[in-house]
């Protein structure tokens, strides 16, 4: 298996919720509402995986020099993309190329199709940055990789052996029921055997994935199938953690070829092409 340290690092960028407005996507608004470090963050990058191109290019028109816009790539990941829209960014991840992820607006993976790239992500232990969202529960469910269209929020669970075990099995029949991602979190010094039960309780059909120590320098996001847990379970440390069991999210496989796919210059007017190679 190829060295998560090799690899590029897909970075999921929140878009502006204000509707695209001249005035009210003014340049230094826009710099204003974003946080500093997402804001260096974008402007370092070069390569996006977009759910709209028009915002998308109305979003970096307005924040990255003409130089840098000139330079960019728009990678289409909409609602009619298939499977074989996930082999360009994942090609440009492998080879070590950071790459940034686009909603139409607000955080990525929230009800969109970018989860599918992010499960596909998180299979090739590529790693998943969730950016400038003060929300943990949130962060953990986007950079999963699991359905982000249907979801629930179940706090703590109980304390006592037997029900914290009862809890996780009802869990793991919810999910394969109705596909929904079911979150959860525990007291720090806890994680550890939350995370026993889990291994216990689940079926091996679903994933589970786990947020910890976000919003600081060594955040790390974490989805990986049921029995691959047993080597992971080291990485969690007694840090504030989000849990949260599911499916991964998945495109339709489709006849057409990545070769075929629109891969654009970012520069407004420039006409749609494939792009050469990186």
């Amino acid at each position: 298996m190829e060295a998560t340290s090799l690899k590029g690092v897909l970075h999921l960028i929140p878009t502006p919720l204000t509707p695209y407005d001249p005035k009210a996507w003014d340049p230094s608004l826009l710099e204003d509402a974003m946080p500093p470090a997402t804001l260096r963050l974008l402007r370092s990058l070069r390569h996006f995986i977009v759910e709209s191109e028009k915002t998308a290019l109305r979003l970096l028109s307005r924040l990255l020099p003409p130089d840098a816009l000139d330079a960019c790539t728009l990678m289409p990941l909409d609602e009619h993309a298939t499977a074989a829209a996930l082999e360009e960014p994942l090609a440009l991840l492998r080879q070590g190329i950071p790459c940034g992820l686009l909603s139409e607006a607000g955080m990525p993976c929230i009800a969109d199709p970018g989860a599918a790239l992010v499960a596909a992500a998180h299979a090739l232990r590529i790693s998943v940055n969730p950016c400038g969202y003060e929300s943990s529960v949130l962060s953990t469910l986007a950079a999963s990789g699991l359905d982000g269209q249907h979801f629930e929020f179940l706090g703590y669970l109980p304390r006592h052996p037997s029900e914290l075990l009862a809890a996780i099995r009802h869990i793991g029949t919810s999910v394969l029921r109705d596909g929904a991602t079911r979150l959860f979190i525990e007291t720090p010094y806890r994680n550890r055997r939350l995370l026993d039960a889990c291994m216990q309780g689940l079926p091996s059909e679903v994933s589970l994935a786990a947020g910890y120590a976000l919003g600081t320098s060594n955040q790390k996001v974490i989805m990986a199938p049921l029995q691959a847990w047993q080597d992971l379970a080291g990485l969690i440390a007694n840090d504030p953690c989000v849990f949260a069991v599911g499916l991964p999210a998945r495109l339709p496989v489709g006849m057409q070829s990545v070769r075929d796919m629109p891969v654009r210059r970012a520069s407004k007017g420039a006409p749609s092409g494939r792009r050469s190679s990186p």
